[in-house]
């Protein structure tokens, strides 16, 4: 590692040890457990990534673990984020399915498309990785979406904790697509973007994160959403007809 690459890292390794001790001290690791293992996951991985930084074989595979074990952890924190703002929606049987369905597809398409136009210089298992990581990102971005629109619809605000997790995760996915996507394209050449774009991104989302959990948890949470999946649908369609007729009139 380079003097660069190590400052970035104990840059990472700072907040995310300080985020650590903010969720310790709100006591949220019973409400947000995956997102509180993700956390202290990253603080070991890039305690390790340093300490074996002279050693390129060594870091090559704690690096590629490390990535392979933030996917699952990461996802593993959205669905709880998302499990508990949409619990009213949970009493619906197939909207049990959304979630995974939505991550296998969008898994399905990455990989299917990495098949047919493989990373350029990379093996298989590298080439599984990062097809799975940039499965991930969309997944992170599209949960994104989905969130911004629930908070547009219910004016929730955006420093609540689940939304605060989301937008961090969003923050991520921005960089870590934007690296494995200029490495699977590019190869080699790419290397300063693939290296550099995840590390930058995950030290801005530790900051999001950070300044989210500042704020003391309210008594009650204000963000389960009291409405159920019909309502929802009948609001969208409101909005779909003064959408229309707004169209209507500038014809």
């Amino acid at each position: 590692m380079q003097r660069f690459d190590i400052l970035l890292a104990v840059a990472g390794l700072v907040g995310a040890v300080a985020l650590l001790c903010l969720l310790i001290r709100r006591r949220l690791l019973s409400e947000f457990p995956f997102f509180f293992l993700y956390v202290s996951a990253s603080i070991a991985f890039i305690t390790v990534k340093i300490s074996v930084s002279g050693s390129y074989r060594t870091f090559f595979i704690v690096s590629w673990t490390a990535e392979a074990i933030y996917v699952l952890l990461a996802l593993l924190a959205l669905y709880e984020v998302f499990r508990k703002v949409f619990a009213a929606f949970y009493e619906k049987r197939w909207f049990w399915l959304f979630f995974p369905v939505v991550v296998i597809a969008i898994s399905a398409l990455a990989i299917f498309y990495r098949l047919g136009s493989p990373p350029a210089q990379a093996n298989q298992v590298m080439s599984f990785i990062i097809s799975m990581g940039m499965a991930v990102n969309l997944v992170q971005a599209l949960l994104f979406v989905l969130f911004f629109v629930l908070v547009w619809f219910n004016g929730i605000g955006w420093r609540e904790y689940p939304f605060g997790i989301v937008m961090g995760f969003a923050v991520i996915a921005i960089g870590s697509f934007i690296g494995n996507w200029a490495r699977s394209e590019f190869g080699t050449r790419s290397m300063l973007l693939f290296n550099y774009a995840p590390a930058v991104a995950y030290i801005l989302a530790v900051i999001v994160w950070l300044n989210t959990f500042l704020r003391p948890p309210e008594p009650e949470p204000q963000w389960r959403l009291q409405i159920t999946p019909e309502q929802l649908l009948e609001e969208i369609r409101q909005y779909s007809k003064i959408l229309g007729k707004l169209r209507g009139r500038d014809r």
